[in-house]
């Protein structure tokens, strides 16, 4: 070992190294210490901090290193380099000829550290690495132990929510756990209902369990009351037990409310009511049902050559022509008639009626004058109807017209401000335009402004609020 060597090991021991170490420690501290309190920035107070530990670690990693390579030296000039530690070291000078135990030597590895340099790992870091094990396999058994309490508390709580093993057996059917009972009414699940047909309400008792299986089971229909509540409609409305049917004679858009009811289970229902077309032609097209406000006449559903209404009365309004017959109406449509005209004289409007209830031998006169003005027939069609396609027969249509007009019967009386307020009010008194603007594909016939149908109250504002043709209301489901 060179001079050099062994005054420096000298100095360390002796001190001289260590207490200029802990000096410059000491310098450092008091150095940080005043810099903390000039400057109060926080990353350059870690950054003292982390530099004052390094140095203390290096100082005792240092003093590690060089106590081993004495201690290596010394054992090399002693001709005992197998004594590994104190321990060993000590029983040898107590005992020279004990016999000295094998002392297996664990052969050092570098690794680099946080600090860039390499050092050597010993027996202490095997010991840190067997801890780090330890610590591991406890932290995995804790991991472990949770899930398993998890699941436990779990299955539990599932156990006991659900009863899985809890069983009840109705008739083919095992039901699970506890089961809740439900009555529940089951009605007609449309809008609109038909005159005519026949409509069930029925009353199940549904049994059910947490895994959603169901068993129904129908109570006896006897039990089921119906209640019309509609008051206008009570005595066109016959029931049989749980079953309804709706008399032929209610006019279609009349509203129907009645109030179903089992035991203390009660539950309400609304329906508008709609005329089954199909139903009121026979294979000639002659329509059955003349005397009904929702009758509809069209070039496809005709009335008979000896119909004629049984209640035509005389509505009491202003006319522009002195042949009688055609001043007629059927009673309710008459009242509604008188209503309009004295609504629309207190709006500052004057009608006059012109054409009413036509008979069949009259309608063929009028139709024979339309072709020898129009030139043939088939553009008469189009602005006129033949015998038993008018629905002036019916005894629910109005020709009206006005003096801006010059009492005539054209299209630009839809342009006046009578004409306006007839199309925007009349539904209100149960009238329709019956053949309204840009709709003559599906009426069949031309513009008319002035030809008013009665189909009562509920059904025109149907027809209004939707703008609609009485053959659109009937062909849609909508309404």
């Amino acid at each position: 070992m060179s001079k050099k060597k062994r005054k420096a090991l000298k100095d360390i021991f002796n001190g001289k190294k260590r207490d200029t170490l802990r000096n410059k420690s000491s310098s450092l501290s008091s150095d940080s210490f005043r810099y903390e309190q000039n400057h109060s920035n926080k990353r350059k107070k870690v950054r003292i901090r982390k530099r004052n530990d390094g140095l203390s670690r290096q100082l005792k990693r240092i003093k590690k290193q060089v106590k081993y390579n004495i201690g290596t030296f010394l054992q090399r000039i002693a001709g005992r380099e197998n004594v590994s530690n104190k321990r060993d070291t000590r029983h040898i000078r107590k005992n020279p000829n004990a016999v000295r135990r094998p002392v297996k030597r664990v052969e050092p590895y570098e690794r680099r550290s946080s600090y860039g340099s390499y050092r050597t790992s010993t027996v202490y870091t095997r010991r840190r690495i067997a801890r780090r094990r330890r610590r591991t396999i406890v932290k995995i058994k804790r991991i472990f132990f949770i899930a398993f309490v998890f699941v436990t508390v779990f299955l539990f709580s599932f156990i006991a929510y659900y009863k899985p093993f809890k069983t009840t057996v109705v008739g083919d059917v095992t039901l699970r756990g506890d089961v809740t009972y439900k009555t529940q009414i089951i009605g007609v699940d449309t809008k609109t209902i038909k005159t005519g047909t026949n409509y069930a309400f029925n009353v199940q008792n549904v049994i059910e369990d947490h895994f959603n299986n169901k068993v129904i089971d129908n109570v006896d229909k006897s039990l089921i009351t119906i209640n019309v509540t509609s008051e206008n409609l009570k005595n066109n409305v016959s029931v049989n037990k749980n079953v309804i049917n709706i008399d032929d004679s209610v006019t279609s858009g009349s509203v129907l409310n009645m109030v179903v009811s089992y035991k203390k289970l009660s539950k309400s229902y609304t329906y508008t009511i709609k005329d089954n077309l199909s139903e009121e032609i026979d294979n000639n097209m002659i329509i059955t049902n003349p005397n009904e406000y929702d009758a509809v006449v069209n070039k496809e559903r005709h009335l008979s050559s000896s119909y004629k209404p049984s209640d035509l009365v005389k509505p009491n309004i202003d006319f522009m022509q002195s042949n009688e017959s055609v001043m007629y109406l059927r009673k309710d449509a008459a009242k509604a008639l008188e209503e309009l005209c004295k609504a629309a004289q207190s709006s500052g409007y004057k009608f006059y009626g012109v054409s009413g209830f036509r008979s069949y031998s009259l309608q063929v006169d009028v139709y024979k004058d339309n072709i020898a003005q129009y030139g043939n027939e088939e553009d008469a069609n189009f602005y006129s109807a033949k015998p038993g396609e008018s629905e002036h027969q019916l005894g629910l249509s109005m020709d009206l017209s006005t003096k801006e007009v010059n009492y005539q019967l054209v299209e630009s009386l839809g342009d006046t401000p009578a004409g306006k307020w007839l199309e925007e009010n009349c539904y209100k008194y149960g009238f329709i335009i019956r053949f309204p603007e840009n709709k003559e594909k599906i009426t069949g016939y031309s513009y008319e402004p002035w030809h008013i149908r009665y189909v009562g109250k509920d059904l025109a504002k149907i027809i209004h609020d939707n703008n609609l043709t009485l053959e659109e209301y009937f062909e849609s489901d909508k309404y």
